[in-house]
């Protein structure tokens, strides 16, 4: 039911002739994440973890240009959470870097609701703006670029401060864009065509 309705996003942004822009949030802290490995036999692995609760917010975006319907994935991180004027100074990044109207596909956290009713009465003409079904993030590709970041090019990796953690996932990031079949796959795991 769910690829239905964002098959029919995806299909109403490429007729208006706009990019689509699949919108998420994720936390990165300091803590490593776990992941198997190889070792020497009774040899195992230490990592040290710094005890410290910082913590940052990452914004992925994933573009999906409407005539050759091409992807690409937009990283950011910040300090604190999303709220409303973060999503708002995030947004009018947006419509600088694209300079024409784009419809944003998020799901129905507060700040983004907020987002949709300040630039509906501010600036009406810069965005359309759609919404994920309730309680599935499965259809949500941007949850795969946290997975595959945060699992795989980050697993294991123990950082000793922000900036080292900054760096890995920027480099994660960029991992991503660098290999065009991720992101074909992560939509087809989010079973949406191309």
């Amino acid at each position: 039911m769910g690829e239905v309705y964002l098959e029919a996003i995806k299909k109403k942004a490429r007729e208006l002739g706009i990019t689509l822009i699949l919108w998420d949030e994720s936390g990165f802290s300091l803590s490593p994440i776990r992941g198997t490995t190889w070792c020497e036999v009774n040899k195992p692995i230490t990592l040290r973890e710094t005890y410290s609760r910082q913590s940052q917010t990452g914004l992925g975006m994933i573009s999906l240009t409407p005539v050759r319907q091409q992807l690409k994935f937009h990283f950011t991180m910040f300090d604190g959470g999303m709220n409303t004027e973060m999503m708002i100074f995030f947004l009018t990044m947006v419509r600088r870097y694209y300079g024409k109207q784009v419809m944003i596909l998020f799901d129905r956290l507060s700040s983004h609701l907020a987002a949709e009713t300040y630039f509906g009465s501010h600036q009406p003409d810069w965005f359309l703006f759609e919404y994920f079904p309730s309680y599935s993030p499965e259809l949500n590709p941007v949850e795969q670029c946290w997975q595959w970041m945060k699992n795989v090019a980050m697993a294991n990796f123990v950082p000793i401060c922000m900036d080292c953690l900054e760096a890995k996932a920027f480099e994660a990031a960029q991992e991503i864009n660098n290999d065009p079949k991720l992101l074909t796959a992560f939509f087809q795991h989010a079973k949406l065509a191309i």
